[in-house]
């Protein structure tokens, strides 16, 4: 398979949802039913044995890129997730390399790919090597990577994704154990997709003239922001630069027999992580007569003519004039593109920029003892981090570009209805209101210490009989010094470069003085599971979990004021899960039916008690909710002869929220504030109530085909069912042929029907302006009846490519 990202081939996981329709990054992943609001918030994603990053630090995906170096996947989806790692009640997918062996061994593999439907070139190389260092081959070697550029399935005008990595290891082995060295560097740019202006609620497709190629990422542009005020950073802002990541790690894990049956195990880990995300954030149309968009573009009040120009091509498209002397205040004279999606529509086109800087040691140690038919483990694992987070996302400057595939930037010139000179709402880029939003800016220095004990015991009853129990305790420390923006001013000495006819950096703001509060969480975590053989063909098992995670760091920051943040009590999950598991000479089959209860969901936010110079905000109390999910997963193989086989995994579940609150603050302060309760609802758009995963293989002499299905059943859209999004359905194909004994050559096509597959959703615009998108929770049946031909916002999978892979077998 030609997966779109690493997390994606964790689809082959019966009871894993997996959304990665945005492409490599932000993917979200959830198992068995239990989903919380963020992507891999539950789950522990691992390279060789250690986390990628800290259980509390966000989307690890970012940091991984499966290549030819991956040897495996090692997968634990269940209760005993809870005791085997750390904040991982939801599962453990742990992405193994490649080891040098006991005779050279190599391959080398380029890939050529037309993305986008078949528009967008892409090319990737890599390769991998290894085998023994000394005669008696107890040193052995491997290295591996890739390198890829690519302009991306929905191509914005420049390469949406270039770098690669190099990883490697060196292992010692001897007659009581090995150590093994690792080292990874990863230097990558790639970028995440937005969403697509839809229509049709029974059917989705792009609306007008946007296709499931399209792009809504920001032009390429390049230019400095300049700091205007007190720890507000100046920017280096190069679209093209996307999101960059790096990853320099070590790690050394030594294993050592000790004799009497004992043995311990060591493993030590730092890494170093950057990511210096560029871009657009929030990319959706605005009406520009609309009474809120000129509030909250600070145009209110500014009477005269606002002429939109194209800022590379300087074309006119038309003028906004606001006369409130007239019934209607704000017109359009011209016409701008995308008018099919909103009337004198533009996209809000967001410059962001956001600075992850982590640094991250692990240990974890462990002792192991086997008597007769038992085996006792128990161990250590302690992790300490620093982030530094700079956080301009929403924004650090603001564009207006065309609706249309490949936006372009508006530049607006304005000039006032007393016939005052000509002011720049932008620069000469199509660039304006420099460091001036909602949040222009946001830096925090977070340390946290993450302490576990952990201890398993297996015994072996009987020759059929086998019970395994474990437990875990957690503690957590957290810190943070944070400083968040002041309100802005206007200056009045012009702005940065002194002239106020340039009113698109006239803005002054500075960030608070660092503000600093200290948390500190436990949790613990046990399971126990029973398993019984009753042949050689067919075995049970029963298992019951109770698993505990410690706060994520986002849900401290989300509610921080004034020098504290909410106290958040860890989330649990009970899981009990039965198997049945037969194996003949052509045929394995598992079933596993399960029941996951998560509970102590937090919301946790604040909210404002007054705005302006004299802001201040206060903390609403935490809501914990409560879901369930209950299923049964299936996962079978199938020889059907010596040339057919069929691999196939399943789950169907249902997904029921036992308490789902959220907080509805309306105007400001407390007085008002009131809880939406939406509890009992039997739905989740991330718990689809049925995923199959279907693979047909062919195989006779030197050809090979395989067809994969993936299916994902037809989910209400929101908890009020407002609408339905339809199944979804991938077809991928791959067809091989040895060339060789050492070349082999594959064709493989993605997405053969180039289907429109929604994954996800955001709302119609009302009010002519963005704000109420991101709302879906409050779109109803009504909402849709009133309104069928609206345009909404999807995310979908990704349209059909084409892809050629040549691989040399090097020995």
């Amino acid at each position: 398979i030609v997966p779109n990202s690493s997390s994606e081939l964790l689809r082959l996981i019966p009871g894993v949802f997996v959304q990665s329709a945005r492409g490599e990054l932000r993917n979200q992943i959830f198992t068995r039913g239990m989903v919380f609001d963020g992507s891999v918030y539950l789950i522990s994603m691992q390279e060789d044995g250690f986390p990628i990053v800290s259980g509390q630090s966000g989307n690890p995906g970012g940091y991984l890129r499966a290549d030819v170096n991956l040897s495996k996947i090692e997968a634990v989806r269940g209760g005993s997730a809870s005791i085997l790692g750390v904040n991982a009640p939801g599962g453990i997918f742990n992405y193994i390399s490649k080891m040098g062996e006991s005779q050279f061994d190599g391959v080398l593999s380029t890939r050529l790919g037309l993305e986008g439907n078949g528009r967008n070139p892409y090319l990737r190389t890599e390769g991998n090597i290894g085998g023994p260092l000394s005669k008696d081959k107890s040193w052995r070697y491997n290295i591996g990577g890739h390198y890829r550029h690519a302009d991306g399935a929905k191509y914005p005008g420049y390469p949406l994704s270039h770098g690669g990595q190099i990883k490697g290891n060196l292992v010692k082995t001897y007659s009581t154990g090995s150590i093994k060295l690792y080292a990874k560097w990863l230097n990558d740019h790639t970028k995440d997709f937005e969403f697509t202006p839809t229509v049709d609620f029974d059917n989705p497709r792009p609306a007008g003239n946007f296709k499931n190629y399209s792009s809504v990422l920001i032009d390429a542009v390049k230019l400095t922001l300049p700091s205007n005020g007190d720890g507000v950073r100046t920017i280096d802002y190069d679209s093209r630069d996307l999101n960059h990541l790096k990853d320099n790690s070590v790690s050394l894990h030594w294993e050592q027999r000790l004799g009497d049956a004992w043995k311990t195990n060591h493993a030590f880990k730092f890494s170093h992580k950057r990511s210096t995300d560029v871009g657009t954030f929030i990319v959706y149309p605005s009406d520009v007569t609309s009474f809120l968009f000129n509030v909250v573009f600070d145009l209110l009040g500014k009477t005269g003519s606002y002429k939109f120009l194209n800022a590379s091509t300087r074309k006119e498209y038309g003028t906004l004039t606001q006369d409130f002397t007239k019934p209607v205040p704000f017109t359009f004279n011209g016409n701008l593109p995308g008018s099919e999606i909103i009337p004198n529509g533009v996209f809000f086109t967001p410059l962001t920029y956001v600075d992850n800087d982590i640094n991250d040691f692990f240990y974890q140690g462990s002792f192991s003892k086997t008597w007769k038919n038992m085996k006792f483990t128990g161990g250590l694992y302690s992790n300490k981090s620093q982030l530094k987070y700079y956080n301009a996302n929403a924004s650090a400057a603001t564009g207006l570009s065309t609706i249309e595939d490949k936006p372009q930037l508006i530049a607006i010139e304005y000039s006032p209805a007393d016939g005052s000179p000509v002011q720049h709402f932008t620069d000469r880029l199509g660039v304006g209101s420099y460091n001036y939003g909602p949040l222009y800016a946001e830096y925090n220095d977070i340390k946290t210490w993450d302490n576990a004990l952990f201890i398993g015991h297996q015994w072996d009853i009987n020759g059929r009989l086998n019970l395994d129990w474990g437990g875990r305790y957690e503690w957590f420390h957290f810190s943070n010094s944070y400083r968040r923006p002041t309100p802005n001013n206007i200056s009045g000495s012009g702005g940065t470069d002194h002239d106020p006819l340039t009113i698109y950096d006239n803005y002054t703001g500075a960030l608070t003085s660092p503000v600093s509060y200290k948390k500190q969480s436990n949790a613990y975590s046990y399971s126990a599971g029973i398993n019984y053989r009753q042949n050689k063909n067919l075995a049970y098992y029963l298992r019951y979990s109770n698993g505990s995670k410690v706060p994520d760091i986002s849900t401290y920051t989300a509610s921080q004021t004034a020098g504290a943040s909410a106290n958040v009590l860890p989330q649990t999950t009970i899981q009990l899960e039965g198997g049945i598991k037969y194996q003949s000479k052509n045929i394995t089959l598992t079933l596993t039916p399960f029941l996951s209860v998560l509970s102590g969901i937090p919301y946790a936010v604040y909210a404002s008690n007054s705005i302006g110079a004299d802001a201040s905000f206060y903390n609403l109390p935490v809501l914990y909710n409560k879901a369930h999910a209950t299923g049964v997963e299936l996962e079978t193989t199938v020889q059907i002869n010596s040339r057919w086989s069929l691999r196939a995994n399943a789950v169907i579940q249902q997904f029921i929220t036992d308490r789902y609150q959220t907080w509805n603050t309306r105007d400001l302060g407390p007085k008002d504030d009131t809880i939406i309760d939406q509890s009992g609802k039997k739905i989740s758009i991330f718990a689809a109530p049925y995923i199959f995963n279907i693979t047909p293989a062919y195989k006779y002499k030197k050809i090979y085909a395989g067809l994969n299905w993936y299916s994902l059943s037809r989910r209400p859209a929101n908890i009020n069912e407002a609408f339905y999004l339809p199944a979804v359905n991938q077809f991928d194909l791959n067809l091989g042929y040895a060339i060789s004994n050492k070349i082999n050559i594959k064709l493989s096509v993605n997405n053969i029907f180039n289907h429109f597959g929604v994954m996800d959703w955001t709302a119609p615009i009302t009010g002519g302006i963005f704000f109420n998108t991101f709302d879906t929770a409050s779109v109803t049946k009504e909402t849709i009846k009133a309104n069928p031909k609206a345009n909404y916002y999807t995310m979908a999978i990704q349209p059909r490519s084409f892809f050629l892979d040549l691989t040399f077998h090097l020995k």
